[in-house]
């Protein structure tokens, strides 16, 4: 029988490794997945994805099993990717199926090439970071646009009209039609 998150934080509460690895191996692709999508590096994402698991396991004993782990993980992620946005001027590296899923987002009657994915790039890279973390939430994560307003804090209003503004800028950035 598989253990829930809420039973695992229990046991990591009081220093269990192997929960602790558990809780790492059910969620650090979905976190790691996320923060790429908002840092637009591998690296740096993996290191803030470590980071967000170390918060995890410092801040156990003072979990509240009223709270769903996911999330806890979704907030901290994104909290920690829009701080090192704002923190650190990177070059960015853009992989194939991201320009291609953002342009089909975004622009689905455009016919993107491959060859233009650093016009893709450019047009995500434009983004402000809360917008680029809303689409990441809805468009990579699958999040409901409810869970995304409760990770940022916003309403759920606020989330669909930060999705709405993305899109538009992003189809106008990549030469569509309004």
């Amino acid at each position: 029988m598989q253990l829930s998150d809420i039973e695992l934080m229990r046991r990591v509460a009081d220093g269990d490794q192997q929960a602790f690895a558990i809780l790492l191996g059910r969620h650090s692709k979905m976190v790691l997945n996320l923060v790429y999508r908002i840092v637009l590096s591998r690296d740096d994402a993996e290191d803030l994805c470590q980071e967000v698991f170390e918060r995890l396991w410092k801040q156990a004993p003072e979990w509240r099993d009223d709270a769903k782990l996911s999330t806890w993980l979704y907030r901290v992620a994104n909290n920690l990717a829009l701080n090192f946005r704002q923190r650190v001027q990177q070059r960015l590296v853009l992989d194939d199926n991201l320009a291609d899923s953002i342009a089909d987002i975004a622009a689905p009657e455009l016919i993107v090439s491959a060859g233009d994915n650093a016009v893709v790039f450019d047009a995500l890279k434009s983004l402000p970071d809360n917008q680029r973390a809303t689409m990441a939430f809805r468009f990579y994560q699958d999040v409901s646009v409810k869970d995304i307003a409760t990770i940022m804090g916003l309403s759920a209003k606020a989330v669909e009209s930060l999705i709405s503004r993305a899109k538009h800028q992003l189809r106008t950035r990549l030469g569509g039609r309004e």
